[in-house]
Order: structure tokens, then C-alpha cells, then sequence
């Protein structure tokens, strides 16, 4: 009876062992794929992919892809395991907000990021954090269909409201261990050294930042880590009539922009 036991714990940790391998597996070789897809990305040629390869040049590493996302939020990240299989991914209101040289030190600050070879933990965990808060909305909508109320009610919102305060601080200490500010500011700093020019960085930073001010968007926070700027502000939940403060806070591993552009003014004085 004894030796039972012993062989069935010894077969639950094999069988534990191989099912984090095959995760760990999965998340190293296809997490890129899947954010790109959580964003419907969509790979792109000239002129986006030329600029890349020019600045990837300069940057000596292999020239990422290009993808680009149909929205109204200006921003811009990259994924990849690594500088082989990297890729960067633009929204198309970026690229109409930015001029040429303004969208060109950008891509150079992502470029960095590829170089830097943060990207691999940046897309992990943009993954599996996101895949932690979509419960959420998981909640929600199964409270719906299992007859807990409509979307306007108060009783899936509650539900949404309990889930999000159990899974959303365990996202956010993920995220918190795995990033610093520190890790902005090294990139745009790499990106003028690149690039050349970090008057065009600071007013691309400037203009994404208002344009972000400017609306709302949508965003799953647990994301927030690998865009050039933190699109989420200090949004307010209502429930029961009640305005809670949000989870968006927890997120932010990004410094102040205005104290961007003033690491970068002062280095373009030094």
C-alpha cells in the first residue's frame, strides 16, 4: 500500500513537471504570436518595415517584422523571444499623429527594447497577465448567460468587481517584480544614440502623451508595461452607483512622461 502511494507521487510530479514544461514551452515559443493575434496585428511591408531595417542596421541586430493594429490609441510595442524572432507592432492612428522622423524615434526606443533583449519577459507576462484579468470579463458575461442579471445590472458587475479584486493585485506584483522605470529611460536613451535626434523623440512623446489625455481607450491594464506610453489613466469604476477608484495604478511601470522629456532635454544640452 505504501509503495502505491509512492509511485502515484512520484507519477503526479512527473506529470506536473511535463505539463509546466509544455507550458513554459508554449508561452517561449508562441506568446509573441499570441499577443500580436490578442491585437488583431496585421504584418506590414514599406514603408514601416524599411525604416525598421534601417534603424535595426544602425542598431546592429537582425530587423524585426512589422505589423501594425487598426486603432484610435497611438502607441507602439514590441514582442519576440529574442532579436531573431522580434517584431514591432504600431497603431495605425501612430502613424498618423507622428511625422516620418518623429515616427522613426519610436521605433528606434522599441528597437531598443529588442536589443536589450527585454522583450522576452515583457511578452510573458503580458500574457499570462492578461490571461489572469480576462477572468474578469469572464466572470461578467458567464453571470450574464447563467441568468445572473444584464449588462447594466448590478449583479454581474459585482461578480466582474469581486474577480477583478482577487486576480488584478496578483497581476500587478507580477508585473511590479518583472519591470522598472528604469528600463524607459534606458531605451530612450539607447534610441537617441541610434537615432541621432532626441528633439524628435520628445516631441513624439509629447504628442502621444496628449493625444492619450485627450480620450478613453480600451486597454487590458496587465498590458500597459510593453507600450511606449502608459495609455491608461486613473479611471473610476461604478458599481451600485458607487465611484470606486480602478486597478489601472497597480499597472504602471511607467515614469512620468514630462520626466522623459527632461532626462532627454538634459541630454541633448550635455
Amino acid at each position: 500500500m505504501l509503495a502505491l502511494r509512492f509511485f502515484g507521487l512520484i507519477m503526479l510530479t512527473i506529470t506536473v513537471f511535463v505539463l509546466l514544461l509544455v507550458l513554459v514551452l508554449a508561452l517561449y515559443f508562441f506568446c509573441a504570436k499570441l499577443l500580436r493575434r490578442w491585437y488583431h496585428a496585421k504584418e506590414v511591408s514599406a514603408p514601416l518595415s524599411e525604416i525598421i531595417s534601417s534603424l535595426a542596421t544602425k542598431a546592429d541586430i537582425p530587423a524585426p517584422k512589422a505589423f501594425i493594429v487598426e486603432s484610435a490609441m497611438p502607441n507602439a510595442f514590441a514582442t519576440g523571444r529574442n532579436a531573431e524572432h522580434a517584431a514591432i507592432v504600431v497603431t495605425t492612428a501612430l502613424v498618423e499623429l507622428l511625422n516620418e522622423e518623429e515616427l522613426e524615434a519610436v521605433l528606434a526606443h522599441e528597437l531598443a527594447h529588442v536589443k536589450s533583449g527585454d522583450t522576452l519577459l515583457g511578452t510573458v507576462v503580458a500574457v499570462l497577465s492578461g490571461l489572469l484579468t480576462a477572468f474578469a470579463t469572464f466572470a461578467f458575461w458567464c453571470s450574464i448567460y447563467t441568468g445572473f442579471g444584464q449588462e447594466d445590472d448590478p449583479a454581474p458587475n459585482l461578480i466582474k468587481f469581486f474577480v477583478v479584486s482577487l486576480v488584478a493585485p496578483v497581476a500587478a506584483v507580477i508585473i511590479q517584480l518583472a519591470f522598472s522605470p528604469s528600463r524607459e529611460y534606458d531605451a530612450d536613451e539607447q534610441s537617441v544614440r541610434m537615432y541621432g535626434k532626441s528633439n524628435e523623440l520628445i516631441s513624439a512623446l509629447e504628442k502621444i502623451e496628449q493625444m492619450l489625455k485627450s480620450d478613453t481607450f480600451k486597454v487590458n491594464p496587465s498590458h500597459v508595461h510593453m507600450f511606449i506610453i502608459n495609455p491608461l489613466g486613473a479611471d473610476q469604476f461604478t458599481l451600485l452607483d458607487f465611484k470606486l477608484p480602478s486597478y489601472n495604478s497597480l499597472f504602471n511601470t511607467h515614469p512620468a512622461t514630462q520626466e522623459r522629456v527632461e532626462r532627454l532635454r538634459e541630454r541633448g544640452e550635455g
